[in-house]
């Protein structure tokens, strides 16, 4: 039995402390996100200026989605097979990199991803970068504007650090929070968009392991099956032109990734956000490891069943259901911490007239996380901050559901 939309006053009133004026207003959210926007564009700029894209043998940059284009250009030439063994032959990332001698790197999309990025793939390298992060960013800004649409939320996306941290690496973060914002979004009025949403979502499937629990518990029986025949649909006609001889080696390419992971030591795992890697880093074995991201996932899919059975506002058990996927999974990027900016927009428009001084911390902190997150990583401090955030953003926001008036409005 589903819930109704949490209801939202004007925004314009701001959210108001208890016993106070508003804090939360859209002006204050607009000069936020100007100045944090202004600070990051800075820095983005002056690492696009120092480039190779600007003086030759300067810093690589884009590299991410120089890997991208040439493992669709593999594909369209009829070499699928060969990007999944990239983590073994090496390849040139040519206009991306000057190299004299092939690098590796691993390859572990499933074959259907090829299809999200044949339409960029035949343009030369920098415009191939600027239509695929323009197409992706349009995608996700559209999707949080829609969610909470007011200009004070473009200026907030604009001061989003996990924003300009894409952009640095041309990853597909904007892609993938970009359809979880339009599939929720849809959920309640348009489940099989929804569903179509979702179901594209699936080449990053450690993404989505929660989505299926919570349409079950919810009785979103529509989205899910359209979600589904979406998965089923990108699978048959991957098959088609692809041949099942590049699922089996993506499914190589994934044991092999395991099998490294726990051969080449801990620097692979500096990037990983999950509660897996916060233990190996912090020099618990691999059995640990596995223990610990298994109790977090179980409990988070404990408490996201309990949340969605229940008639709690929507932008509630969407922004739980965010927070989630991002703990659950024991192989999330520090690019994947985009999707934060989905659960600002859900659990912000929840915050009119109960607003707490723990709420706009929590807001701040979150925003910011993907850069602190990113500058960890870069002087390879082992400091949780992701797995410390986005557990404690979970415990508050799972808080707030426990309050919630036990009423049936279907």
């Amino acid at each position: 039995m589903s819930c109704p939309p949490s209801t939202i006053s004007d925004p314009s009133v701001g959210v108001r402390p208890e016993g106070g004026t508003p804090w939360w207003t859209l002006q204050r959210i607009s000069l936020y996100g100007a100045a944090f926007g202004l600070f990051f564009l800075v820095l983005y700029g002056r690492e696009l200026y120092e480039s190779r894209w600007f003086h030759p043998g300067g810093n690589p940059l884009f590299l991410d989605y120089g890997v991208f284009r040439t493992m669709t250009g593999l594909a369209a030439q009829g070499q699928a097979t060969s990007a999944y063994l990239s983590d073994l032959v090496g390849q040139h990332l040519v206009g991306f990199l000057d190299q004299r001698a092939p690098v590796t790197f691993g390859w572990f999309y499933p074959p259907y991803f090829f299809f999200y990025l044949y339409p960029f793939s035949g343009l030369m390298p920098l415009a191939s970068y600027g239509c695929f992060m323009g197409f992706s960013a349009a995608l996700f800004c559209s999707g949080i504007y829609m969610t909470w649409p007011n200009r004070a939320t473009l200026w907030a996306l604009f001061g989003f650090s996990g924003f300009w941290l894409n952009l640095n690496f041309g990853q597909n973060g904007f892609l993938t929070a970009g359809l979880v914002a339009w599939g929720l979004y849809w959920l309640e009025k348009k489940p099989v968009l929804a569903g179509i949403a979702i179901g594209l979502l699936s080449f990053k499937p450690q993404l989505g392991i929660l989505f299926p629990l919570v349409l079950v518990a919810g009785r979103e029986w529509r989205c899910l099956f359209s979600a589904l025949a979406t998965v089923f649909f990108l699978v048959l006609s991957s098959l088609l032109v692809y041949g099942a001889g590049a699922w089996m080696d993506w499914a190589h390419a994934l044991i092999r990734a395991q099998q490294e992971l726990g051969q080449y030591g801990l620097e692979p795992l500096l990037k990983v956000t999950s509660y897996y890697s916060w233990v190996r880093q912090w020099g618990g074995s691999q059995t640990w490891a596995k223990m610990v991201q298994g109790g977090v996932t179980a409990g988070v899919a404990g408490c996201l069943w309990t949340v969605w059975r229940r008639p709690v506002p929507r932008s509630s058990k969407y922004a739980l259901l965010i927070l989630g996927a991002l703990m659950a999974s024991p192989y999330v990027l520090e690019y994947d911490l985009t999707w934060l900016a989905v659960w600002g927009a859900w659990w912000g428009r929840g915050l009119v007239e109960k607003s707490h001084r723990w709420d706009r911390g929590l807001l701040v902190l979150l925003w910011t996380v993907p850069a602190l997150t990113h500058e960890m990583t870069h002087w390879n401090w082992t400091l949780p901050i992701a797995q410390f955030s986005l557990m404690t953003a979970f415990w508050w926001t799972w808080r707030g559901t426990r309050k919630t008036p036990s009423f049936i409005n279907d």
